[in-house]
């Protein structure tokens, strides 16, 4: 891990915890699925001043490659009606049509691999200034603003009814039945972390924004920031 900080304390706290919980999806949030819960204990030297902004960093991931760049309908993302028959003859191959002939929504490869770890807000757990605080404070950040102005122009609400589309073979888990009142079709026009992942890298090895807080900065202590879906083989602590 690299840090880079005004103090250089050698003892600063980095550390890594993984556990496996349920987790409740859907609307009334019966469905319960295992899930990788990753817990980063990391420590904040010096007061971070406003705007802070958190990444999420991949290696080896081609989003460059020719194939993946062009697998997408871009009137399915901006709200056009588009029926089986036109995209089964779209850029959106492989990941057109599912084995009963209906078209995946969003359709192609980009969607489909999605970037999913679900990064949740860091919780100060020991102030540098106050101690040991009474309970974890959230550091509250956002997804409002992670994406382009200029990308969220480019997508609107799906035209189609859950029974007319199907979620991306990748989504399975989010949607275990598919699309259904229960498991509605997101709405991607206010989705920033799908309109992020859609705007392809140019490089192997890229970064791209998961949370941020505009107006106030970051306290200097120590913090607990948990991921849902994440993967890791690391010791816990």
């Amino acid at each position: 891990m690299h840090t880079d900080f005004r103090t250089k304390n050698s003892s600063s706290v980095y550390q890594w915890r993984v556990e496996t919980i349920p987790v409740s999806y859907g609307l009334d949030a019966t469905y319960t699925l295992p899930t990788n819960s990753c817990t980063l204990r990391f420590e904040i030297p010096n007061q971070l001043g406003a705007p802070i902004y958190m990444y999420y960093r991949l290696t080896k991931f081609y989003q460059n490659h020719r194939r993946y760049v062009k697998s997408l309908n871009q009137d399915q993302l901006v709200g056009n009606f588009v029926d089986n028959s036109t995209i089964a003859s779209s850029d959106c191959d492989p990941l057109k049509l599912d084995p009963s002939g209906k078209a995946y929504y969003p359709c192609g490869l980009i969607a489909n691999s999605m970037f999913n770890d679900t990064i949740q807000t860091p919780q100060l757990v020991t102030s540098r200034t106050a101690g040991v605080v009474a309970g974890p404070e959230a550091f509250n950040m956002t997804t409002y603003g992670i994406a382009w102005g200029s990308d969220r122009n480019l997508y609107k609400q799906a035209p189609y009814t859950n029974d007319q589309v199907v979620p991306p073979p990748n989504w399975h888990d989010r949607y275990p039945y598919g699309y259904n009142d229960n498991f509605p079709i997101r709405d991607i026009s206010t989705w920033e972390e799908f309109q992020v992942w859609m705007r392809t890298a140019g490089l192997p090895t890229f970064s791209k924004m998961a949370l941020r807080q505009d107006n106030e900065g970051m306290p200097a202590g120590i913090y607990d920031m948990t991921i849902y879906d994440c993967t890791s083989t690391k010791d816990s602590y």
